[in-house]
């Protein structure tokens, strides 16, 4: 669930959006993605990228939905009729909200990458909620669990990082 992954994702919802989105999507993604850009413009761009997602209607529309029917762990997942393939709407929201998630993992681990560790920790909490909002995403989950954990160790969180690993290893036996 990285930026080199989530592009082909879009290539469907792309073709129910506004074409002014994806070209500034597409932009954002080109520039964080190149070898040559420097960590803070691959930041900036990042950043830029998940405040795209964040205002696009469709996401805005299913995170009103989602803050509105709260689940009994404290988050929403995709109601069965929105993660349906069979439906075209779906079919274009799913995409969008698993780059979203990606998104904010990205700018996560680049947060860290540059030494920002409290940054770093917000957006693995932004990634984990996000994800946790998506049937089927525990491998991604567990990863971004471990990875947030090591986050808050450096920070010298040891029962925060404790209680992630723990989240971690649930979410990957809960897989098997």
């Amino acid at each position: 669930m990285s930026s080199k992954t989530e592009a082909p994702a879009l290539g469907a919802a792309a073709e129910h959006t506004d074409e002014g989105f994806c070209q500034a999507l597409a932009l954002y993604t080109t520039l964080a993605s190149r070898p040559t850009t420097d960590r803070h413009t691959r930041l900036v761009c990042l950043a830029k990228k998940a405040a795209l997602l964040d205002a696009h209607p469709r996401i805005r529309a299913f995170d009103n939905r989602r803050s509105r029917s709260k689940g009994r762990n404290g988050s929403a997942t995709l109601h069965p009729a929105e993660s349906s393939s069979s439906s075209s709407a779906s079919a274009s929201l799913r995409p969008l909200l698993i780059a979203r998630a990606a998104v904010f993992r990205d700018l996560a681990a680049a947060y860290k990458e540059s030494g920002a560790a409290v940054n770093a920790s917000a957006a693995y909490d932004r990634a984990v909620q996000l994800m946790q909002s998506l049937p089927d995403d525990s491998d991604c989950l567990s990863e971004a669990l471990a990875e947030w954990a090591d986050v808050e160790e450096s920070l010298g969180r040891a029962t925060k990082a404790s209680r992630l690993r723990e989240r971690s290893r649930g979410c990957a036996e809960e897989k098997e």
